[in-house]
């Protein structure tokens, strides 16, 4: 190519003796002709950007639900009851006046004698009211009061997270200019040129 270049300029500088020499009657060597080679692309592959990377924030609720606990309500406890005393009536024989004898007066058969008398013993019927038994303390115990009460409770409280969002890309395919157009000379064959 580049033998071809040299050779078409020193064709261009002996241009004018040529033209003097076909003129006087002279013959052509070597003929040239200029031409326009084309300009050469090639397809290329770009990666463009269509979307750049972002990110945005995600809140998240807190989350609740309801439970049933046991509550109490009142304490165990314990109270204390009196028991009042037993009393019964006991009834036995007491002796008012124990046995005796002593003298007295009769009329027997219209005389007037003096005997010695006897006496019993006097017993009379008594009541008495005797303690069987005593008043006392009687624990009473009173168990726990329980109740069951529904309350809302937090499961899991409030958030946020970030989420990336990626940059997007694309293959895009476009001409690149390898070699612009250019114009050279090239040999020719033709009539008048060996």
């Amino acid at each position: 190519m580049r033998r071809t270049f040299w050779s078409a300029v020193i064709a261009l500088m002996f241009c004018p003796f040529a033209l003097n020499t076909a003129a006087a009657g002279g013959y052509a060597s070597s003929c040239y002709e200029q031409a326009v080679v084309p300009a050469v692309y090639k397809t290329v592959n770009q990666r463009v950007l269509v979307q750049a990377a972002s990110s945005y924030v995600v809140q998240q609720p807190a989350k609740y639900a309801y439970q049933t606990r046991q509550v109490l309500v009142q304490p165990e406890r314990v109270t204390y009851r009196t028991s009042p005393a037993v009393y019964q009536t006991q009834h036995h024989k007491v002796q008012v006046k124990p046995a005796s004898s002593g003298w007295e007066y009769r009329t027997i058969k219209g005389r007037r004698i003096l005997c010695k008398v006897h006496y019993p013993a006097v017993y009379q019927t008594a009541s008495q009211r005797v303690l069987v038994k005593p008043a006392s303390k009687v624990a009473v115990r009173h168990p726990a009061v329980y109740s069951h009460v529904k309350e809302k409770v937090l499961i899991q409280p409030a958030s946020s997270h970030r989420v990336q969002k990626p940059a997007i890309y694309q293959t895009v395919s476009r001409n690149v200019l390898v070699q612009p157009a250019r114009t050279v000379w090239q040999p020719i064959r033709a009539k008048g040129c060996r």
